[in-house]
């Protein structure tokens, strides 16, 4: 295929696939099913609440300890939060591993009965019903197994300059989420400011030689 015709399917796709469900994306990149956590069912339930019982706690050692985390952007709050969460969650029967690789998903977690489950862990200063995009796949390098997929957000409020504290949380199923595909062709400042003008400046020269 030319690359014309690449560049026609990249804007079309783009068109087209605006409105997909979790599990469709998942399992057409890795191969593999994403499962609905089902609070009816006793292994689920369970799963949820030992989730639940991890954030509650970290989020009272906050309050209490008046524990603030500091950085310049929210990615670094994120993952300041995301340790300290694996932290309260090794407390419980859950073993959660960080997969330190960049991309989806941030964590795995074997729970006691032999599944995997697999967690991603966002920060935000946003509102919960912002329509701020902050949800990102890729691919599914990182899945390995059918398993459930599940997000826990984490709000936080900057009290101070660059000091941010912990107010509330949300797990979320993503099972339910739909995601769309926002193709965009992209340059950097060096892509616009430096190497269009090293580009001239050959054209620039090659006609000189010629002339």
């Amino acid at each position: 295929m030319d690359k014309a015709l690449l560049i026609q399917s990249a804007v079309k796709a783009s068109e087209v696939l605006r409105k997909v469900s979790f599990p469709e994306l998942v399992e057409a990149t890795s191969g593999y099913m994403v499962f609905f956590l089902d609070r009816a069912d006793s292994k689920d339930n369970e799963l949820y609440e030992k989730l639940a019982t991890a954030a509650n706690s970290l989020l009272k050692i906050c309050h209490k300890t008046r524990r603030r985390f500091q950085g310049n952007r929210i990615n670094e709050v994120g993952i300041a939060i995301e340790e300290e969460f694996v932290q309260e969650l090794r407390k419980t029967d859950l073993s959660p591993r960080l997969l330190i690789e960049k991309g989806y998903p941030d964590m795995e977690l074997d729970d006691r009965h032999g599944r995997k489950t697999y967690l991603e862990s966002k920060a935000t200063s946003k509102r919960w019903d912002d329509t701020f995009r902050s949800f990102y796949y890729s691919n599914g390098k990182k899945i390995t197994t059918n398993a459930r997929h599940l997000l826990i957000g984490w709000k936080i409020e900057e009290e101070n300059d660059k000091y941010w504290k912990l107010v509330d949380w949300k797990l979320v199923d993503l099972f339910y989420l739909n995601v769309g595909l926002k193709s965009e062709f992209n340059a950097s400042n060096k892509d616009i400011y430096i190497s269009t003008q090293q580009e001239e400046q050959k054209v620039t020269q090659s006609v000189l030689s010629t002339a």
